[in-house]
């Protein structure tokens, strides 16, 4: 998974049928099949069912599945063997705290599997400990992101979600952390659900932009309509492609050349390689037929 797009990651309820048969029809990069959070107790064993269903049926043309396992060991256990599949993508394993966690799935999944299984893991980090433990989890190579979840975090820190402040300053330091710890290794960074009102896109907007500017590589998402404004933040403009396109075709003839006025490196010509990269992604995943369905009344939720 690591070097592909995932820059808009949906949650959806896996206890919720109707919600899951609408995937197919969403243009988000991975779609998150929830047995934790999202799914009392009572209904975690028909959610199994209906994830393992459409891990085997949906036609996701390309784009990830994942599986967001319970964290505790029993409810784990059941998890995965639910789930262990060959068209299972991804495990996301709540409340990440340190390469113990890590290494106790990947010795379950090595079991579980019979050694043959091996989905990428992302790392959902919602407390302090998760945060301060950020690069040496990154550091797991099972791992390929490392994503946050910025309301058990925020609850960790002794405050109510209620209260974010308008900046989101408080969490600064956290999502700077995990960007750079998962950098540092090569993995991806993802970003926590915006958790303002559902109606509220301006604020989205904000929030993402915010974590782009920060590093991340996208965001997870908790409703539909919040999936076209993630993935614009996320993808690279018409005027950064083709500016990159300028760099890359310069700099191949020359090795070091101005651009625009700018002086262009290795760097930026590195840089402007993996931007020609991600669009060429992105017109791969639409070219595939993925249909954007994002009014009112498509929600997974």
């Amino acid at each position: 998974m690591v070097g592909l797009l995932l820059r808009s990651c949906l949650f959806v309820p896996g206890n919720n049928y109707r919600a899951i048969l609408k995937t197919e029809r969403i243009d988000f990069d991975a779609a998150i099949f929830d047995l934790e959070d999202a799914v009392p107790v009572e209904d975690k064993e028909t959610a199994r069912i209906f994830v393992r269903d459409a891990l085997e049926k949906l036609d996701f043309d390309g784009r990830f599945k994942i599986v967001r396992v319970n964290a505790e060991a029993e409810m784990l256990e059941e998890d995965l063997k639910a789930v262990l599949l060959k068209e299972l993508d991804g495990i996301m394993l709540p409340k990440t705290e340190g390469a113990k966690d890590i290494l106790k799935l990947e010795k379950l999944i090595e079991k579980l599997g019979n050694g043959k299984l091996r989905p990428s893991i992302i790392a959902l980090v919602e407390s302090a400990k998760g945060v301060v433990k950020a690069e040496e989890i990154a550091e797991c190579k099972g791992v390929a992101a490392i994503a946050f979840g910025a309301l058990d975090y925020y609850r960790t820190l002794g405050r109510s979600y209620f209260k974010f402040s308008s900046e989101q300053t408080e969490l600064l330091y956290a999502r700077s952390k995990i960007v750079n710890s998962a950098k540092a290794y090569g993995k991806k960074a993802l970003d926590s659900p915006f958790f303002g009102l559902i109606i509220d896109k301006e604020g989205l907007m904000k929030e993402a932009k915010l974590a782009w500017q920060l590093g991340f590589d996208g965001k997870l998402v908790i409703h539909p309509n919040h999936v076209s404004i993630i993935n614009e933040v996320f993808s690279p403009s018409e005027e950064d492609v083709g500016l990159a396109k300028e760099i890359v075709a310069e700099f191949e003839k020359t090795s070091t050349t101005t651009v625009g006025g700018r002086m262009v490196d290795y760097a930026s010509y590195i840089q402007a390689k993996e931007v020609i990269e991600t669009y060429e992604e992105i017109l791969k995943r639409k070219r595939a037929g993925v249909i954007n369905e994002q009014s009112n009344n498509s929600g997974v939720c």
